[in-house]
């Protein structure tokens, strides 16, 4: 017998209606016609009381029974009342029950209080027992909460697509691949013979780009392109190293990131300084300034004219007291002569605001030192050099600078569009007679090194204690993770800590030849933007964060390495990187260097066409079919991925090949058009050789996989698929909406206003800036605010503690 309520009994025509009651779920009023067999028992039970009215109920073909001995029900109609349902007669409107969500078989969540009226009647039991009653909609409950989920994720779909065109949000070039929950390593199946059940063979491997791509330096305009088989392996094992669940073959367990130091007044044992002897660039010893005067640049340009630099020599009479910010200050009608005791330093001034608080023009002020030639020097400690170096690793002009171990160059320092004067560049080595701040102990022995006021700090806590320790790199030459097995494992460590020299290097077991073009291929000449070197010390983007919560008073940006979520233990770093597959656009294109960049940071390359392909031939040996079809699935990924189980459609997946990844150059997609596969007995004797049957290798692959590692897969899906983001959005933190890009690119590409706004600082007044990350590579909107100073809304919301 089913539970019912019957609504209605219509004994001339044999209709009982009914509602089912499925636990409360309910569905469609329905009808039957009952044999007029068992018609009058079915009045007899419908007039035992008023209807509707619970029961039970069994249909056959050859008969109907029903048993009405449950409560009666009534009509009415929901809708929410505050976190519950407040359900009331349809009739006479006069009598209301409250009940709980969770007791009319409804999640409490606000999208679904909010819809509840959508829902339909409830059959309310009168009195209500286990079960309240049940809903009167066809489907009944379960259908309209299905229903529900999918207008809501059409909605999110629909919501992300509208996000992706907008002209105020952008799309990060990179995003990070989980790391898998744990390396399954073993002994490799070694070289000296091909054992059984094992293949060797060859692979003819074609690459198609589908969009522009950066030619390798070196190559000429119509000539044959070729790519060295070193770049192509090194892309292919980094694809198999996040599908199979390999080891990170290239960490720098030692990084540690620098940050550039919040705006404060130096104390009083800093003073600036001129290098008297180095080695190498490192500055040995220094001659300490006895005093340091800030002065303002028009008197600096009054006094030395065009010819003022970093270095240059005045004459100045030193204020006798600091001004309120706690430093000495030249008055403004005081006299600078050119020639002197006194030492200028000019600074960047990209980072110093052009207007003060109150809306007036902001001055640029040079430091300015006291140092006569009788000056003693002060020897500069060698931990100091070690810190200053770390700190410097992460300076723009030394990350971007393409020869950062040369002596520095002169830049041209303009502030309020005026030229002030030149500054050395910052490469973070020295020459004789540069100028720099330092930090003296109580013996005079300088402790710390910094090239301006407001300086860089190091991080704390090394990427190798950010990474999972299963996935540091193999260094066993008899327990290797997929990866070192496949494509062989560096020996990084020349000696033990005994002073001992062990081969701990495996040679792999695949060969990846040249990758050329059939014929010559035209190139154009292209000025690159500019391509700075990866930076983990982007915390906000490449660390895993529990806690987004801005920093409180005098504690580090919530980004930064070493900030208080770290406390307990270091943030993990968030995966493996990834960029994602966009075109350059035009207007102007992505990659192409504009007038602003700085000419020492953009380089001249060579841009091979959409349609550009290559053939490669790619050799093996001794691999069993499990490791063949990972060598597969990493040049094809969609041959493996599309085992990740996803309903939607999926989109094809590609690679990347060649310079410029940032900036939307070399996607591509590797086919494997030919294929050779021997066994020992088919290699060595006279048998044929094993079938070409890449869908069972792959499948072996697979199933080798741990659970896991495949748990990554949609991520990875996400990240090589064609499409997943709107590529014409795609930009490193944009200044300016994409409607402004082409009128002032310049604005457009200065990212300081979003990471000062997203990096979780502290702000003594104004809006709270929590931490904004970066979305999960799988979430259907990819994109971040733009944040510049015209759009203040989208300055993100943080609870005010």
């Amino acid at each position: 017998m089913v539970s019912v309520v019957v609504t209605g009994w219509d004994a001339d025509a044999r209709l009982l209606r009914y509602v089912p009651v499925d636990g409360g779920g309910g569905g469609g009023e329905s009808r039957v016609e009952v044999p007029a067999g068992d018609a009058a028992e079915v009045s007899a039970e419908c007039g035992r009381g008023p209807l509707p009215r619970a029961g039970e109920l069994v249909i056959e073909d050859d008969g109907c029974l029903l048993d009405l001995s449950g409560p009666p029900a009534r009509w009415c109609t929901a809708q929410r009342d505050g976190a519950a349902v407040r359900l009331t007669e349809r009739d006479t409107k006069d009598r209301v029950v409250t009940f709980p969500a969770a007791s009319l078989g409804l999640p409490g969540d606000e999208a679904t209080l909010e819809r509840v009226r959508q829902i339909g009647d409830f059959l309310l039991f009168d009195p209500p027992g286990p079960v309240s009653g049940c809903w009167v909609r066809p489907g009944g409950l379960p259908g309209w909460l299905a229903e529900e989920a999918l207008r809501r994720e059409r909605a999110v779909a629909e919501a992300a697509k509208a996000r992706r065109q907008r002209r105020d949000r952008f799309v990060n070039p990179y995003t990070f691949v989980p790391f898998p929950a744990r390396v399954m390593r073993r002994e490799p199946a070694g070289h000296e013979r091909l054992a059984p059940g094992r293949l060797s063979g060859r692979l003819v491997v074609r690459w198609e780009f589908t969009g522009p791509v950066q030619a390798p330096d070196g190559s000429t305009d119509g000539a044959v392109l070729r790519f060295p088989g070193s770049s192509v392996k090194g892309v292919v094992r980094s694809v198999h190293e996040t599908m199979a669940g390999g080891c990170l073959r290239i960490v720098d367990e030692e990084f540690v990131p620098s940050y550039r130091d919040t705006a404060s007044a130096l104390s009083d044992d800093w003073a600036l300084a001129v290098v008297t002897t180095n080695f190498n660039g490192q500055p040995l010893t220094v001659r300490p300034a006895t005093k340091v005067v800030w002065v303002r640049s028009g008197q600096l340009v009054a006094a030395c004219g065009a010819g003022l630099r970093t270095g240059s020599r005045i004459g100045l009479n030193p204020p006798e007291s600091v001004n309120s910010l706690g430093r000495y200050e030249l008055d403004e009608q005081a006299r600078v002569t050119a020639g002197g005791d006194w030492v200028v330093l000019l600074t960047d001034a990209g980072a110093r605001p052009e207007k003060r608080r109150d809306g007036s023009a902001a001055l640029y002020f040079a430091a300015c030192g006291h140092i006569p030639d009788s000056t003693p020097e002060a020897e500069v400690d060698e931990a100091a050099w070690r810190r200053f170096r770390q700190a410097v690793a992460g300076a723009r002009e030394a990350v971007q600078n393409h020869t950062p171990d040369e002596p520095p160059g002169w830049v041209l320092v303009t502030f309020r569009g005026q030229a002030i004067g030149e500054r050395k560049s910052v490469t973070g080595w020295f020459e004789m007679g540069d100028v720099l701040w330092v930090r003296r102990d109580q013996n005079g022995r300088v402790v710390e090194l910094r090239l301006s006021a407001i300086w860089r700090h190091p991080g704390t806590g090394p990427l190798g204690e950010r990474v999972p320790p299963h996935l540091l790199p193999c260094t066993d030459p008899v327990s290797l993770c997929p990866s070192c097995r496949l494509f062989g494992s560096a020996d990084t460590q020349a000696r033990d800590e005994d002073g001992r020299a062990d081969q701990r290097a495996y040679a792999g077991h695949v060969r990846f030849g040249d990758a050329v073009s059939a014929g010559p291929v035209a190139l154009t000449a292209f000025r690159r933007a500019p391509m700075g070197a990866p930076h983990p010390g982007a915390g906000q983007f490449y660390l895993s964060y529990a806690d987004r919560r801005p920093a409180g008073r005098g504690r580090l940006p919530t980004r930064e390495w070493g900030a208080d979520p770290d406390r307990s233990q270091p943030r993990p770093v968030r995966g493996r990187k990834f960029y994602w597959h966009s075109a350059p656009g035009t207007h102007p294109p992505r990659h192409e260097a504009q007038e602003h960049h700085r000419p020492q940071m953009v380089a001249d390359k060579l841009l091979a066409p959409p349609g550009t392909t290559l053939t490669q031939t790619v050799t093996f040996d001794n691999l069993d079919p499990a490791e063949l079809g990972g060598l597969l699935a990493a040049l094809q990924p969609d041959l493996a991925l599309r085992h990740g189980g996803e309903t939607e459609e999926r989109r094809p997946t590609r690679l990347h090949l060649g310079g410029g990844k940032p900036l939307g150059l070399g996607s591509c997609t590797a086919t494997v058009v030919q294929a050779q596969v021997w066994d020992a007995a088919s290699r060595y004797g006279d048998s044929p050789p094993p079938a070409y049957t890449p869908e069972v290798f792959v499948d072996a692959f697979v199933a080798s996989c741990p659970d896991e590692v495949t748990a990554t897969w949609p991520a990875l899906s996400a990240v090589l698929g064609a499409g997943t983001v709107n590529g014409a959005r795609v930009s490193y933190p944009p200044g300016a909406d994409w409607t402004d890009r082409q009128q002032d690119p310049k604005r457009f590409d200065e990212p300081f206003a979003f990471f000062t706004v997203t990096s979780g600082m502290y702000l003594a007044k104004g809006e709270e800036r929590p931490l904004l990350p970066l979305p999960d590579p799988t979430a259907p909107d990819q994109t971040l605010p733009i944040i510049h100073e015209d759009h203040q809304e989208h300055r993100p919301k943080g609870r005010r503690s």
